[in-house]
């Protein structure tokens, strides 16, 4: 058999080196990978380009700005609340959120490990709301899940304790290392506690805004700024220039009417008489005459717990059926409108009548008689206003509340702060809720519906010449101690009624304290004009009366004083529910009287004894006055102070004394105690009041109590010798 042909190898050519087959394979395959190589290269700088240039691009370039940078709203620094004499009232501090990110780039498993036991302790002592182990447990769980923003606890500290924080082990490494995150928030405090809160209010993250801080949000937050940020390694955003930074505004400061001293003293009475009267809630206000300045206002609610709480703004939200604190609305109709005198002679019968439709009682058992209209507001009888109010406008109802509505208190008052309530005078031309009843029942403060701010404006007004002006909560607004805006006072009805019926008003409301229901308030300092009142509140379809047979009242009390020179109106309030056969207090006088009396004598003191100034010019010595003895030194200082001229020349030393005809004693010599106290054991203030009191001049060093002291105890000694004190521990 022939063998296979055998293929010939190619001759090789002349001057060209052989390669063999293994590198011709291996030649072929790096071209193959060279081309794959120069495709995908530039596919790549296509896709590139593409992006730079294409429709796509511009979708993945917003994705990048958002995932590397991002706009952050600052908000500006918010306003502060101040009292009317620039004492703070509300204010915002810097508050701290700790916080830790247990993903943070320089913090390794064995940094974290090394100092997560002190970091532990730390916390659990300087905070002690968990134990150690509770902290190292809640930093070991955390660290395992990798936290971003692990939430160290719930207490935000303020900067100083910032300081502290930032020394404890993983901490004092700052970000990246440590993982410690500050997170900045504004707290709002109030430096005088509950004082006024409900006035003041607040603004919540819901959204819910009351008392001054929701009426003047706008003004106080000022105007958010915004800054641009780049995200960096450790997934942290740091700040970076920008057009678009817009630097924050910070908010004015609102500068109120309240007085500090009126507030706390208003406050704290009504918390105390609301416990002894047994009032499910109540309200006072004072008002500067002249101005309308809210001085002090205070709302408080008694829970079925026996709680006081400040949850509802009573004074201005309380739409209620007033009694008889209206009957001075109708008295100026009678007046001013009918022309009806106060002599008019009105028989009130036994205590009991019939008017109509309408079975009007009077709380005086057995009534009061015939009365005129000046006694019949004295004496506050239903009986007599509602047959007053009757003949004068029985056959034209319309008459009466068209001259009720001109005294402007039938519609809102645009108060400063939000949640005022719509007053309601009904009127004969409405479609529903006028009958044969209403016209006898408004003459005496039923069918209306008046929250306590109206009826101070009213009964101010009164105080004020006629001139009603609306209620101020705030004085005016500042920025950096600069006055922005101010609100001043705004009239709302210049007058009221004719000067004759002001006047006629004026004294009938200065007889009830004389004469009539308000006889509590007299007082030999100064004269009060007010008027009490007393309504059956109504419960829903169950009407006045309960299903047990008790009943709601609202008992109040409004004036003014003093009586001669009106300069503040003060209105009480308060609701109680008298259960049947109780001995309770319900009616105005019972109720809200000795609430409004000590409010009353509180403000005349205050402003009588604390505004009032020393005339600075002399005063001449009059020797008709007594002067008793006293020493011849502090007698003279006395004199220079309060600037008397005219005293006669006293002796340098000793004790002297001034008789009637002015003229000076013998000098006597200083007296003698029996001996000097023994002062060991005493603190400075105790062993100060001591050595004063005996007459030593007393001179100290050290501190502590007493050890030791210049004058042995028991020896005698003249008044005005120095005496020398050491203090030790």
């Amino acid at each position: 058999m022939n063998p296979m042909p055998q293929p010939e190898t190619p001759a090789p050519t002349p001057g060209q080196p052989q390669r063999s087959p293994i590198k011709e394979a291996i030649l072929r395959r790096v071209k193959v990978l060279y081309i794959l190589f120069l495709l995908l290269g530039l596919m790549v700088v296509g896709k590139v380009v593409w992006i730079q240039v294409g429709s796509e691009g511009r979708v993945l370039r917003d994705l990048s700005d958002k995932y590397s940078y991002r706009t952050e709203v600052i908000d500006g620094a918010r306003g502060d609340i101040y009292s009317d004499d620039g004492r703070l009232l509300a204010t915002s501090i810097f508050y701290y959120e700790l916080r830790m990110d247990m993903a943070a780039g320089g913090l390794t498993p064995e940094l974290f490990l090394q100092n997560v036991d002190s970091l532990s302790l730390c916390l659990a002592r300087f905070f002690g709301d968990k134990s150690y182990a509770e902290y190292k447990a809640e930093l070991l769980k955390a660290h395992a899940q990798k936290k971003r923003y692990h939430l160290i606890t719930r207490r935000k500290i303020n900067f100083l304790e910032l300081q502290q924080v930032k020394t404890f082990p993983l901490f004092r490494l700052g970000a990246n290392r440590g993982g410690f995150m500050a997170v900045e928030t504004n707290r709002r405090v109030y430096p005088h506690g509950s004082l006024a809160r409900r006035t003041i209010g607040f603004v919540n993250q819901s959204g819910v805004k009351l008392g001054i801080e929701g009426g003047f949000d706008d003004y106080l937050k000022g105007t958010p700024g915004r800054t641009l940020k780049q995200k960096i390694s450790g997934n942290f955003w740091t700040p970076i220039a920008s057009d678009q930074n817009v630097e924050p505004v910070d908010g004015l400061d609102v500068v109120t009417t309240l007085n500090i001293e009126m507030q706390d003293m208003v406050q704290r009475s009504l918390r105390e008489w609301i416990v002894e009267a047994e009032a499910d809630w109540g309200c006072v206000a004072v008002m500067e005459v002249s101005t309308g300045e809210i001085k002090a206002l205070s709302n408080i609610t008694r829970r079925s717990d026996g709680e006081l709480v400040e949850d509802y703004n009573y004074v201005i939200g309380m739409s209620m059926e007033p009694g008889s604190t209206f009957k001075l609305a109708a008295l100026i109709a009678l007046l001013d409108d009918a022309h009806m005198p106060l002599s008019t002679s009105i028989d009130t019968e036994n205590g009991e009548a019939q008017i109509g439709y309408v079975k009007v009682i009077d709380s005086h058992a057995g009534g009061f008689g015939r009365l005129n209209l000046q006694q019949v507001f004295e004496k506050s009888s239903n009986i007599g206003m509602a047959k007053a109010v009757n003949r004068a406008y029985g056959t034209q109802p319309a008459k009466f509340v068209n001259a009720i509505n001109r005294l402007g208190i039938h519609k809102p008052l645009g108060l400063q702060l939000a949640g005022e309530a719509r007053p309601l005078i009904k009127h004969p031309a409405m479609k529903n809720g006028w009958d044969g009843t209403t016209l006898t029942m408004m003459s005496y403060g039923y069918a209306v519906r008046l929250a306590p701010i109206h009826t101070l404006t009213l009964y101010n007004a009164v105080a004020n010449g006629g001139v009603m002006v609306k209620p101020v909560f705030v004085r005016e607004l500042r920025q950096y101690d600069r006055t922005v805006r101010r609100f001043r006072t705004d009239t709302l009805n210049p007058s009221i009624c004719s000067p004759t019926t002001l006047r006629g008003v004026q004294r009938a409301l200065e007889g009830v304290v004389m004469n009539g229901t308000g006889k509590l308030l007299q007082n030999p300092k100064y004269r009060v004009a007010a008027k009490t009142g007393t309504a059956q509140v109504a419960i829903g379809r169950s009407g006045y009366t309960s299903r047990s047979g008790g009943r709601h009242y609202l008992g109040s009390m409004v004036g003014y004083l003093p009586a001669n020179e009106p300069t503040y109106s003060i209105i009480v309030a308060l609701k109680t529910y008298h259960p049947e056969g109780s001995k309770k207090p319900y009616y105005g006088t019972a109720l809200a009287g000795p609430l409004f009396k000590r409010v009353a004598d509180e403000v005349y003191a205050m402003h009588y004894n604390v505004n009032q100034r020393v005339t600075p010019r002399a005063q001449p010595y009059d020797p008709d006055l007594r002067a008793l003895p006293g020493a011849s030194a502090e007698l003279g200082e006395l004199f220079r102070d309060l600037k008397v001229a005219g005293v006669p020349r006293l002796p340098y030393e000793g004790v002297v004394a001034l008789d009637s005809g002015g003229r000076v004693l013998t000098p006597a010599p200083m007296p003698v105690t029996a001996g000097v106290p023994d002062f060991r054991g005493l603190t400075l203030g105790e062993a100060l009041e001591v050595a004063e009191n005996v007459g030593l001049k007393p001179r100290f060093m050290g501190m502590g109590v007493v050890r030791r002291q210049s004058l042995e105890a028991g020896i005698p000694f003249e008044q005005g010798t120095e005496i020398l004190i050491t203090l030790g521990k």
